[in-house]
């Protein structure tokens, strides 16, 4: 019962240790019961570094190493250093947790390290015990049936990051290490709990606590982390914890309000202990201060004022919003917020009534609050009494002619008001009674303008004096005045200018050309009107404006009357004067030049191409103005006809074109209509001219004057590329054919006449002696009539087309056995028919049927020995092939056949000696053959003697055409006693000549 009891509560520790991960006091990672392992190690071998992945051997806590106990191996050398290590996996490798290095100075019982404060190494869940020793592994084992797994690996270096999972693994085996481990301790705050008190208009970002924590462990110095875990009120609103430096403060973009708002944080280790603490933050409230009372706490303002007025503008300080108000009662002002402000303002109310004499003074209680506290201020508004307007420059008296139409400004008075108030003025009484004038306000501020109305009928002997009784008001109080109107008696106009007489050009006037300005004088300045009738009266040219301008209505250009009369009259609405005469004489009456050998009754015609500047054409006129000087102008129908001809402004001259060629297959139509113009500077007269283009053959033009094409040596017929030929023949309908000249290459090339390709016209191989690569000849294309060249180069292009050739087929060799190595034995010469590159060529031997490399070829074709012949014997031939490869590799071959004669022996010696020439078997052969040609060619010239009678005269048949060799002969002398006569009268030895 107790063992289960114990095993219950091991279970239950476990299971709390591991659920909370802090390590209890005096925890045990590793083996144990070090002392009673064996003393196997790993003395000898490669091994100096061990990691155990047993679960003994792994830290299922976080936690401190304070001791380490081992055992080493037998026999060592002490004091021994070992590291003992922890590692963790880290992913793709695993890293170094800490190492602490432990000094054994027994090898014969356990040793212990203890680690201080601030060495000791933390340790967490999934971490492993391993160690390293540099000169070898100290540390002991056992193999036991329940040991664990490990690993072993051998460092040159001390290692922080190490494969683990690749090294060298192995099981069942425990090491002699563990280690005690002891929990973190838990941290706590050394400033909380507490308050602080803040104002409520702190800003944002200011620092208002600091918090501070400590450990007693001293690995955990810089490694506390903080947290705000928990608010009260709306501290997390207002505050926030920097957690880098620790520091608490406000938020951006809060406002405070007044109150207690606590903060809990809390402080962690790197073992996830912790503990938490509260600031309490009080925000007290600052009241509002009405910052602009201090500076203007009063107002001084017109009694007359009633519109809405901004008096005063408060300005509060406050970090929360205020509200402001009016506290008295029964005053014509009021508090409230100023439009698209959030300042609030004191204002006169709209449609106010105030009375100095009643009241001058009003003292004004207001009060400003944030919902927390109240501040109260005073203002005064004093009044102003108003003063009366005063009426400027009145009494006043003005004259008005009787006969007067227009509403007219008889006087503009000013008003004049001390407070500038807007004043009004009427007219109260007129005298005698009328209602022809009346005051209206004037564009200016307090002016008015007494007016006259229009048409208002005056009549001097009916009322000759008018009083006008005028009153202006500021509202209050008001100012009064007279103004008098006189009435004049009209009188008529009168002309200063008329009778007269005046000029007008024919040519150079224009419509609204003033011809005459009448000039009148009217005592009374009234508004006159003109008019006036014209003799001769038909389609008269002459008007006369109110104004008194005599104008032109209309041209007068190629007329022929030489004067005018014209008869005027003014009135003033009243009385008329008139009428009054005005001669207008007309000067240059101008005759209008005629055309006359225009139009032609056939079109003229011009052939295109015609010489720049060609005149064509003489414009003839006739004008009965012979001081006239005449000027010359040409338009065209199509438009562009005035390109290709002009005309002489001065003579009336048409011709061709000084700059611009007619083209009959490039202009827009082969007829033109120019209109010819004829001016005097005054008039002018036209006529039509019709020209038509003539077309004229043209020679084919080649636009690019030079061509290249490149064809590879090959036989006759072969087409080269296209030349691609650019031409053009201004006319459209020609049949064009071609033509070549290739000078000292004639002969080799052709042309088709109708497309201009070009073919080879014989073989062509630039191997021969003196063949070209490059033939330059000249290309013609022809229209029939006319011709036009360019040149063209030719280029043929080597190709390899030969293959290299031996002298013979067959080479053949008679060696001695003992031939010295390295030696030319005899030469395979191989030529090529190329030219240049293609020409050149290279020696090799297939030898692979003799399963050796015997012989050898250098550059020059000749044959060497590389290995002796002693191993084929004497009597034996052997064959192999010699190769002479291009730079094209074409290949051309031969065979060289080898023979190593027979031994000779006698009775007393053995000599080796060379085969006779009649030895070996082929000899004797070819000698039969060879003198059967022989005796072949010696009986054939006898035989033939013989058919031609012992001469050397050849008897062919008759009408055969034969050369022959005449020689003479004995016989030839005795039949005919004389030499022969040949048809060149002489003969001579060895002559060919010809049988008739």
């Amino acid at each position: 019962m107790i063992i289960f009891t114990c095993i219950v509560s091991l279970y239950i520790f476990v299971y709390i240790h591991t659920i909370n991960g802090q390590c209890t006091s005096n925890d045990i990672i590793g083996e144990q019961r070090t002392r009673d392992e064996d003393d196997d190690d790993y003395d000898g071998n490669a091994v100096n570094a061990v990691l155990n992945f047993h679960n003994d051997y792994r830290f299922d806590c976080c936690g401190f190493i304070y001791i380490w106990e081992i055992y080493v191996r037998r026999n060592a050398i002490t004091p021994i250093n070992v590291k003992v290590q922890v590692w963790y996996d880290s992913g793709a490798l695993w890293t170094l947790r800490g190492e602490n290095i432990f000094e054994a100075y027994d090898d014969r019982n356990e040793n212990t390290m203890t680690v201080t404060a601030g060495s000791r190494i933390r340790v967490y869940n999934d971490d492993y015990i391993g160690f390293y020793e540099s000169a070898g592994s100290v540390i002991t084992y056992d193999d036991g049936n329940d040991g664990g797994d490990y690993k072993t690996a051998t460092f040159g270096s001390d290692q922080t990051t190490f494969d683990w999972d690749a090294a060298t693994g192995g099981n069942r085996r425990d090491h002699a290490i563990h280690a005690r481990i002891t929990p973190s301790q838990i941290p706590a705050f050394t400033n909380l709990d507490d308050t602080v008190a803040i104002s409520n208009n702190e800003v944002a970002g200011t620092v208002i606590f600091t918090l501070a924590a400590s450990d007693s462990d001293p690995e955990d110095a810089g490694l506390l982390t903080v947290a705000h875990t928990g608010n009260t009120g709306s501290a997390a609103t207002f505050f926030e914890l920097d957690s880098t430096t620790w520091e608490v403060k406000i938020r951006s973009g809060v406002s405070l309000s007044p109150g207690d708002h606590a903060m809990t944080f809390s402080v962690t280790d790197p073992c996830s202990r912790s503990s938490s603490s509260t600031l309490t933050v009080r925000v007290e409230n600052d009241p509002p201060v009405i910052t602009s009372l201090a500076t203007s706490s009063s107002k001084t303002i017109s009694e007359d004022l009633t519109a809405e007025t901004l008096l005063h503008t408060l300005v509060v300080t406050d970090s929360t919003p205020t509200t402001c108000q009016l506290d008295s009662i029964g005053v014509p002002f009021e508090i409230k917020t100023i439009s698209g402000s959030t300042n609030y303002g004191i204002f006169l109310s709209a449609g106010a009534s105030m009375d100095y004499d009643t009241q001058n003074a009003y003292i004004l209680d207001l009060s400003c609050t944030d919902n927390f506290d109240v501040t109260k201020g005073v203002y005064t508004v004093y009044l102003v009494r108003n003063e009366p307007p005063t009426i400027n420059g009145l009494p006043r008296a003005t004259d008005m002619q009787e006969d007067v139409v227009v509403e007219t400004t008889l006087y503009t008075l000013s008003v004049t008001d001390p407070e500038s108030t807007v004043v009004t003025c009427d007219v109260t009484e007129i005298t005698p009674n009328t209602n022809i004038m009346f005051i209206k306000p004037s564009s200016n501020f307090n002016e008015f303008d007494i007016v006259l109305q229009s048409n208002p009928s005056l009549q001097y002997d009916v009322a000759r004096t008018y009083r006008l009784d005028i009153q202006c008001s500021d509202g209050r109080r008001t100012d009064s005045g007279v103004f008098f109107m006189n009435v004049l008696r009209n009188k008529p106009p009168v002309f200063l200018n008329l009778q007269n007489v005046t000029t007008v050009s024919s040519v150079s006037s224009y419509i609204g050309q003033i011809v005459f300005d009448v000039e009148i004088s009217d005592p009374e300045n009234d508004q006159v009107q003109f008019s006036m009738f014209c003799v001769p009266s038909t389609n008269c040219p002459f008007e006369v404006y109110h104004s008194g301008e005599i104008v032109l209505t209309r041209s007068i250009e190629g007329e022929f009357v030489p004067a005018y009369d014209l008869y005027v009259y003014v009135t003033d609405g009243k009385s008329t004067t008139g009428p009054r005469s005005l001669t207008v004489h007309v000067l240059d009456i101008n005759y209008v030049p005629v055309i006359k050998n225009l139009p032609l009754p056939s079109a003229l015609v011009v052939s295109e191409n015609s010489v720049l500047g060609l005149s064509i054409f003489q414009v003839s006129i006739q004008d009965n103005d012979g001081h006239d000087l005449h000027t010359y102008s040409m338009t065209s129908f199509p438009s562009d006809g005035v390109l290709y001809f002009d005309i002489d402004s001065a003579t009336g001259l048409i011709s061709t074109s000084a700059t611009k060629n007619i083209n009959y297959e490039a202009v827009s139509t082969t007829s033109f209509t120019f209109t010819i113009t004829v001016s005097d500077t005054k008039d002018s007269a036209s006529q039509n001219l019709t020209v038509t283009i003539a077309n004229q053959n043209e020679a084919p033009v080649f636009t690019k004057t030079s061509y290249l094409l490149s064809v590879n040596e090959g036989p006759a017929g072969t087409i080269l590329g296209d030349p691609g030929y650019l031409y053009q023949d201004e006319d459209t309908g020609d049949t064009h054919k071609f033509s070549m000249n290739c000078a000292s290459g004639v002969g080799y090339f052709s042309i088709a006449p109708t497309t201009g390709f070009i073919s080879l016209a014989t073989d062509v191989d630039v191997d021969s002696v003196g063949s070209l690569t490059s033939y330059t000849c000249t290309v013609k294309v022809s229209d029939g009539t006319l011709t036009d060249s360019a040149s063209l180069t030719i280029n043929v292009n080597n190709v390899n087309d030969n293959t290299p050739r031996f002298s013979n087929n067959l080479f053949t060799y008679y060696l001695d056995i003992n031939y010295p190595l390295n030696t030319a034995f005899g030469s395979t010469v191989a030529t090529d028919a190329d030219t240049g590159t293609f020409g050149n060529f290279i020696y090799s031997i297939d030898q692979t049927s003799l399963g050796t490399e015997t012989f050898g070829i250098q550059a020059n074709g000749d044959l060497y020995f590389k290995n002796s012949l002693t191993s084929y014997g004497y009597g034996s031939s052997m064959s192999f092939t010699v190769q002479a490869t291009d730079t094209g590799s074409l290949q051309g071959t031969a065979t060289v056949f080898i023979v190593i004669p027979q031994t000779t022996t006698t009775t007393t010696t053995t000599t080796d000696r060379p085969l006779t020439f009649w030895e070996y078997p082929a000899n004797p052969a070819w000698v039969i053959v060879a003198g059967l040609i022989g005796l072949i060619i010696m009986v054939l010239p006898c035989y033939m003697c013989y058919k031609n009678g012992c001469t050397c005269e050849w008897r062919g048949r008759p009408g055969d055409y034969q050369e022959r060799l005449q020689e003479p002969s004995e016989n030839n002398r005795k039949k005919d006693k004389q030499p022969k006569v040949y048809s060149n009268g002489n003969w001579k030895a060895w002559r060919w000549y010809e049988q008739q």
